[in-house]
């Protein structure tokens, strides 16, 4: 028997902690399959879309051992990992022009280091060309997801 959770948002901590988890993945196999697209997925707060993200990251990075027994696991995909990048705006400040500019920074920063990319850029933009361009040239094609898009907006729109 798996336990219920209502704390955890990231995918491969759900499935590794025996959670249990409403398979979503064949939607998500139709979704990467096109894999020359762009997609923005809305819904509202609280539906799931972090974890949808996470879900999508785990894909991507070829993880294909934490999708047994789940519907995306036979199919055929190549699960080729491609190099990440998780922009999460939760929790960043961006009330001010120099607070984004600050939070951006940060978050390529972090991106970077998880991907193991020193960057010599300064500025938010060209971190992000820097970040994409360096990971394409040594990695290949590369994916990017955004996490709490609205989070900026919502914080700020009073």
């Amino acid at each position: 028997m798996k336990d219920l959770t209502t704390s955890i948002y990231i995918f491969e901590d759900i499935i590794q902690g025996n959670f249990l988890y409403v398979d979503k993945t064949e939607f998500i196999w139709q979704l990467v399959m096109p894999a020359k697209e762009m997609y923005f997925l809305s819904r509202p707060r609280r539906f799931g879309k972090s974890l949808t993200v996470s879900t999508l990251k785990a894909v991507f990075e070829g993880k294909k051992e934490l999708f047994k027994g789940l519907a995306i696991y036979d199919k055929p995909y190549d699960w080729k990992p491609h190099p990440v990048i998780k922009l999460d705006m939760n929790g960043r400040d961006f009330s001010t022009l120099e607070k984004m500019e600050d939070s951006l920074r940060h978050i390529l920063l972090e991106q970077a280091d998880f991907n193991k990319v020193s960057l010599k850029e300064i500025s938010s933009n060209a971190m992000f060309h820097e970040l994409i361009k360096t990971l394409h040239d040594t990695k290949g094609d590369v994916v990017i997801l955004l996490d709490e898009y609205d989070k900026p907006i919502l914080n700020n729109i009073s």
